[in-house]
């Protein structure tokens, strides 16, 4: 494993951390950005080291976990999603 898939696991984990931490403490529009953007840094990680031709396979479990995570919080807390969008659209 080289350092763009361990750096695309610590900020998947940082990204469910904080998500985590949204549904324990209460809805922060903050929380749930930072969270976003972790999980999706992340998955840009993952796709730099398959480009890259990184070694072993933990680069492709966390390419697919990405699109996992995002289908459960779609699945689960349809309204985080709507909420981080109309928030973005908000600020542009």
């Amino acid at each position: 494993m080289k350092s763009r898939s361990i750096w695309s696991f610590i900020l998947i984990l940082l990204g469910l951390l904080f998500f985590g931490l949204n549904w324990m403490v209460g809805y922060f529009e903050l929380i749930v950005l930072i969270g976003a953007i972790f999980i999706c840094t992340g998955a840009l990680f993952s796709f730099i080291a398959i480009l890259k031709n990184e070694k072993g396979s933990m680069k492709y479990i966390l390419l697919v976990s990405f699109f996992v995570i995002l289908f459960f919080i779609t699945w689960f807390e349809p309204h985080q999603v709507l909420r981080i969008i109309t928030w973005l659209k908000n600020i542009v």
